[in-house]
Order: C-alpha cells, then structure tokens, then sequence
C-alpha cells in the first residue's frame, strides 16, 4: 500500500476534522465543500460568468482567458467534481485557472446540474450540450473549434471522458465537429461497484472515502432515499456496491453511466490521466489509462503514489502537486 507523501500528510492533518461527505447529508455537504475549497488560491486571470441557453434551460458558465492569447484560442470545456452532488464554479476555481494561465486556453467551466435533484443524465447532458457549442464555433467564447478539449477532476472527469465518448460515435447536425483534441481526466470516478483493490486498500481516504462512493454513485442513479448508515453498512459488509446503487455495475448500468467497458476505445482523443496512490479511485483511473493505452490512444498516465485524491488543489503548498501540473501541463501541450 502506497503511503502518503510526507508534506501532504503534514497539510492534511489540518483537515482531519472534515466529517465523510456521506455523513453530511446534501445540503450541508454542498456548504462545506464550498468553504473547504471555494477559497483556494488560483493563478491570476481574466473571468467572466454568462449563463448560456442549451436547448430548454440556461447553464451558468465560468469563462477562463489567460493574459497574452488572442482568439481564437485552444479551449477546454471543463466539468467539477464533487461526486455529482457537490460542486460549483467556485469551488473548482483554481483548477480552472490554472488550466488556463497553464495550457494557454481558454477554459469554459460548466456548473452542470446535480444530484439528487437531478440525476443522472441530467448533468452529462449539461456538459455534452455546452461541448457541442463550442465545437460549433460559437464567437462567445473566442475559442478555435479545431482545438477543444475536454476535461474534469472526479465525477467531472467521468463527464469529460464520457462526452468524449458520445461525440466519436454521435455525429453532430449538419456535419459540425465533433473531434476532440483531448481529454483530461484527474483521478477519475468511473466504477459504480466500487469493489477494485484501491477501494479496499483506500476505503477511509482521506478526502474521499468508500462509503462517500457509495452514496453519491446512489444519488447519481436517483436512489435518494440512501442513507449514511446503508452507505457504511453495505462497504462494512464488504458488498461490490450495487446492493445500494441499483445493481449498476459498470457492464450493466445505463450506457453513459461509465466509460470504462463501453464497447471499443479506438479512436477516442488522446488522453491525460492522472491518479494519486492514496486514492480510492486510483485504479479504476488507471484502468481506463491502459484501455485507451490498449486501443492505439496516444496516453499521458500520469501516476503519483504518494498523492491523495484531490491534491492537484494544494499545489501551493505540496512541491509533489505543484511538478504534477508541469506534467499535466506538458502533456496537455503535447496533444494541442
């Protein structure tokens, strides 16, 4: 079992207190989500927040444009995490700008729908349909339509790579584009059974655990009448995770629940994947990598086993984090 990396295990004894997302409930795990992490530190940049009409309902989006690069620019349409319940614009900030001020792109960060009050595929939808925009041209943006990507961190993640999906195997109308110049995953959530080795060696985090898993997976599929107690109950027990998410294994569960064992992988974008070691979610991420690896998709499997889920945020204060995005970054220029 991989041991954290003696820094980041220092910066996390400051948030040892934060009770399970599970234990929470909802709403006061949506309030404490955004005090933990709606104030990091982000790289200086010019914002703006639009709302953009898709179809039949208007999404709230972040615009992120770097100092220096003239549109039409490289972009990325880019998802939070937070498990598909928890999340905002804010609290994903700093990921967002610094993919920004680092990849010179222009980033759109999509406050997507979420669970439970909207389940699955409420927000994928969100996330496909504002991907669609911008590879449509649109001058809002001023983003080259040749040169998007997609990307998230988590849940957000699984978005991404799942929109990547659906846009190589759907045309778009009218002939539009649809290809992708890549897709950027940080430590994604992609397994609804949550049984993999990491789940078990990771089960109590920290920042994620598996019984956090378990319910948002559950919430996810509109089972909102799980509990905190069946969430633990059911991982003590040493369950495969459908007894509470509704027996969605990734091979059985509605199409786009997950990207991983959807049929073939060829000719999907190129990839950037990055896992951390002490992350319960590290080996359905690295799964995915030697999938696409396997397939003839050019990879970036960015592996660092000393990290945590969600350490990509503390760049400012672990140096591991901080070279973990020069290799992002590196990589994400290759494939532009």
């Amino acid at each position: 079992m991989a041991a954290l990396d003696p820094t980041l295990a220092t910066v996390l004894d400051d948030l040892t207190d934060l009770p399970e997302w599970h234990e929470l409930g909802v709403e006061d795990a949506r309030r404490v989500e955004d005090e933990t992490f709606g104030g990091a530190s982000a790289p200086a940049v010019e914002t703006e927040d639009v709302t953009v009409p898709l179809g039949s309902r208007d999404v709230a989006v972040r615009v992120y444009r770097p100092p220096g690069v003239e549109a039409p620019a490289p972009g990325l349409v880019f998802a939070h995490g937070g498990g598909f319940v928890l999340g905002t614009l804010d609290s994903a900030d700093d990921l967002a700008a610094r993919l920004a001020t680092g990849t010179d792109s222009v980033v759109v960060s999509v406050d997507y729908r979420l669970a439970p009050e909207h389940p699955f595929p409420a927000g994928l939808a969100d996330v496909e349909a504002l991907t669609r925009l911008v590879l449509a041209g649109s001058d809002e943006f001023g983003i080259d339509p040749d040169r998007v990507g997609v990307a998230g961190s988590s849940a957000g993640a699984n978005l991404a790579a799942t929109v990547a999906r659906r846009l190589r195997d759907e045309p778009a109308p009218a002939g539009g584009r649809t290809s992708l110049t890549c897709q950027l995953l940080f430590y994604p959530m992609l397994d609804p059974r949550c049984d993999r080795r990491s789940h078990v060696e990771h089960a109590d985090g920290p920042l994620l655990t598996r019984r956090d898993l378990v319910w948002f997976w559950a919430l996810y599929q509109g089972d909102d009448e799980v509990t905190a107690t069946q969430a633990a109950a059911h991982v003590a027990a040493g369950g495969e995770g459908a007894a509470v998410t509704r027996g969605a294994a990734a091979s059985g569960g509605p199409p786009d629940l997950s990207p991983l064992e959807r049929g073939s992988y060829r000719n999907l974008p190129p990839a950037v994947v990055v896992t951390g070691g002490v992350d319960p979610l590290r080996d359905e991420g690295r799964a995915y990598a030697a999938a696409l690896a396997d397939a003839g998709v050019p990879v970036a499997d960015l592996h660092y086993p000393g990290m945590c889920h969600g350490f990509l945020s503390l760049a400012d204060v672990v140096p591991a984090a901080a070279d973990a995005w020069d290799d992002v970054e590196a990589a994400v220029r290759r494939y532009r």
